[in-house]
């Protein structure tokens, strides 16, 4: 009776009162949502989900805004209610579908109500009048149909089929109102069956005209060819086998060309059509025949030619700002599909055989890269690097068919010149792919050609500028790390004669640090594994002990770092360390856990001073290490004030300082065990210690020893661990690392 009383109120009726009526319905709508959404009730509230459901899409013609908003809020609570909580990020999967015939079964009263409430809602859609209609309530339809997929049991005898909503649907794409058109595709695909989708796409497609005509509507062309692309993408992925020889969608196909051309002078319909196109005549181009696939691609390739990116004749012409202002609105939408299809004529060796050369298709490459639009240009290295992706894993292919000598060029002048952030970062990477796979890339900028000295500082100083884009930053510092080791390969006289190494040591130690993002940690982690073999365990010392021992403890900070997946990366480093430096027989290629890695990079490290004959530099900065970085601290505090130290400054909120993971005790006295252990090393022939330095070093040392332990003894008497201060542990851990460090002086005397 509740239920019953609570719809009636929250049903609009034309025999209320306006005043009334609007109150009372907008309570029943929130206390309807309030019980829908009530778990409690479990499966005891199905019964009066078609109820709920009439009540909150007829709410959506009240001209009262306060029905309205509790009309959306109770449709989305019955959504949930009907389909589950969204599974998954694409909410347009079958996990937070259901098909036809179960969700009429539950709910039939919805089955006469959302085709009538269709059958007026697609009567009120016109494209050939020039006034926008929309109907309120379509697009909760058009969601509600969306989220239905078709039965195999389904067929046109059934009582429940959705066969009689598919006109309707198909009468929506012709609205005036772009969202709508595009919901209307996207809710058409589950009515139509996998296998009735061929005739489904033909028909839609001899709907279209042939030819330019005086009145053409592109609202409708533009509604049926979305209709047609989001079929072929269903059929591309529930269907693995290609469409009938005789389903004629090739034949309709190359009679309407005029569409993808200049003949048609709405650029919206155009990008659709270049889509489906691009869909048909793509790398995966599985659905028609290959004779009707290669007739596709050569009028697509002669619309191509004629389009603006490729004059008719002569070379490529980039599309200016003017050619882009004369295109009017969806210009940039358009000239993203072009660049789909240019970039499968350009890449892809089918298409690049109807070019008759390779020329031809290159300066296509470079007019997409050299666009006036960033949008064009980052689709365009999105392209190439998923074309690199793709050649990775064929290992029979070495070198890329389209790349030449005007791409590499085209590529590096790019990486000098471009503003934008994201273009000039993913450009930054397809170069480093290059470079990875051996490719010699010549630095141009313009007639000048620049040396591999030049561009790494020219590399370094955008490294320094990137700090707002973290993307950018990487993306820098790892080519100009690839450029570092082919410079200490081939000319190393010439790289050491700067200051080039030390400022890119800098920068790659400045971004170890815990207040980095992960994703710059991780970049600086495949950097420091990279180059672990030529420059950090090189017995020729390439870039001179302070610099090197830098990176060295750049990566033991990344070894002990709080994000895993940082660490496990770091770990790497042990295949690219010759076996005789290491202390354990870790076979090569084998993962090992970051504690253990840890200790063999500090062991490796102790090695290669040795190798070097750094031994006694080498101790020193290792026991500076052991004493720790802090100029000051709490042992400066006041003896006469030692409540002062209890207080934890907000410590534990200090997001940035904070590393639950790493050991400071532990990593103390590992570091000391390998200092001891490197100690023993020296012999008589040994080179005599830095007195200077030592004597420094054990007064430094001498007076910390003192200061914690005078600051440990003001503080109250002795307490558990667990109810110790943060400050005391800091305390603790100074008196034990001043101790360690003075008895590895001790010993060096």
């Amino acid at each position: 009776m509740t239920m019953r009383e609570l719809t009636s109120l929250a049903t609009p009726s034309a025999d209320q009162d306006a005043k009334n009526s609007t109150v009372s319905q907008v309570h029943a709508l929130n206390i309807l949502r309030a019980l829908y959404r009530d778990t409690r009730l479990g499966e005891n509230i199905i019964p009066f989900v078609s109820e709920g459901m009439q009540a909150a899409v007829l709410g959506f013609t009240s001209p009262v805004w306060a029905v309205r908003n509790s009309s959306t809020l109770l449709f989305s609570t019955l959504i949930t209610r009907i389909f589950g909580v969204k599974k998954g990020k694409d909410e347009h999967s079958k996990k937070n579908r259901m098909t036809g015939r179960e969700f009429f079964t539950r709910f039939p009263a919805l089955y006469p109500f959302l085709l009538s409430q269709l059958q007026e809602a697609a009567a009120t859609v016109d494209s050939d009048s020039g006034e926008v209609k929309l109907h309120p309530s379509l697009f909760l339809l058009l969601l509600v149909l969306g989220r239905l997929y078709p039965s195999p049991m389904d067929g046109s005898s059934s009582p429940l089929g959705l066969a009689p909503f598919m006109p309707f649907i198909i009468r929506c794409g012709r609205s005036a109102v772009y969202r709508t058109r595009e919901m209307a595709a996207r809710a058409l695909v589950p009515f139509v069956l996998v296998t009735r989708i061929p005739a489904t796409v033909e028909t839609l497609l001899q709907d279209l005209p042939p030819g330019p005509q005086p009145k053409t509507q592109q609202n409708h062309i533009h509604g049926t060819l979305l209709q047609v692309l989001f079929l072929l993408h269903s059929y591309q992925a529930e269907s693995h086998r290609p469409l009938q020889t005789g389903s004629g969608i090739g034949n309709a196909l190359r009679q309407r060309m005029w569409l993808a051309s200049r003949q048609n002078c709405c650029v919206v319909t155009r990008g659709a059509y270049l889509d489906v196109l691009q869909c048909l005549c793509g790398p995966l181009a599985s659905l028609l025949p290959d004779s009707q696939v290669l007739e596709l691609r050569r009028e697509t390739l002669a619309v191509l030619k004629a389009s603006e990116l490729v004059g008719s004749c002569g070379p490529p012409t980039v599309a200016t700002a003017s050619v882009l202002s004369s295109l009017g609105p969806g210009a940039v939408q358009y000239l993203l599909s072009l660049t789909h299809v240019a970039l499968g004529a350009s890449l892809e060796r089918p298409w690049r055989e109807l070019w008759g050369g390779a020329e031809p298709g290159a300066r296509l490459l470079e007019s997409v890269l050299r666009g006036p639009l960033y949008e064009v240009r980052e689709l365009a290295l999105d392209g190439l690097l998923k074309k690199l992706g793709g050649e990775e894993e064929e290992e029979e292919q070495k070198k890329p068919t389209w790349l030449d000598k005007t791409t590499l060029s085209t590529l590096s002048s790019l990486a000098l010149h471009e503003t934008h952030p994201q273009c000039l970062a993913k450009v930054l990477r397809v170069l480093y792919r290059l470079s990875s796979q051996g490719e010699e890339i010549l630095w141009r900028d313009g007639d000048q050609e620049l040396s591999h000295v030049d561009v790494l500082a020219r590399l370094l100083s955008l490294v320094q500028s990137s700090a707002h884009s973290v993307e950018l930053l990487c993306d820098a510092l790892t080519l100009a790390s690839r450029l570092l080791v082919q410079l200490v390969t081939s000319d190393p006289q010439t790289l050491c004669a700067g200051d080039l190494p030390t400022l890119w040591g800098a920068l790659v130690c400045g971004c170890c640090g815990d207040d980095q993002p992960a994703e710059v940690k991780l970049a600086v982690t495949e950097v420091l594994v990279n180059t672990t073999a030529p420059l950090l365990a090189s017995p020729t010392l390439p870039l001179g002990l302070s610099t090197t021992v830098s990176l060295w403890r750049s990566l033991l900070t990344l070894l002990q770092d709080e994000d895993q997946d940082v660490r496990d990366s770091a770990s790497d480093f042990i295949s690219h360390v010759a076996p005789h430096l290491l202390q354990s027989d870790v076979s090569s290629g084998v993962g090992v856990c970051p504690s253990l890695a840890l200790d063999e990079a500090m062991g490796a490290l102790c090695s290669l001073l040795v190798v070097w004959g750094e031994e006694q530099a080498g101790l020193l900065t290792l026991t500076e290490w052991l004493m720790g970085d802090e100029e000051s601290g709490p042992e400066e505090a006041s003896a006469e004030n030692p409540s002062s130290l209890d207080e934890e400054d907000e410590f534990l909120f200090e997001k940035g300082e904070l590393n639950l993971w790493a050991e400071p005790v532990q990593w103390a006295r590992l570091l000391h065990r390998h200092l001891v252990t490197l100690t023993a090393t020296l012999g008589p022939e040994s080179p005599g210690p830095d007195r200077d330095r030592i004597h420094n070093l054990r007064a430094r040392v001498q007076t910390r020893t003192l200061d914690a332990k005078r600051v440990l003894d003001a503080l109250p008497g002795p307490l558990p661990q667990f109810s110790c201060t943060v400050e005391h542990a800091r305390l603790a851990l100074r008196h034990e690392r001043a101790a360690l460090a003075l008895d590895v002086l001790e010993r060096l005397t």
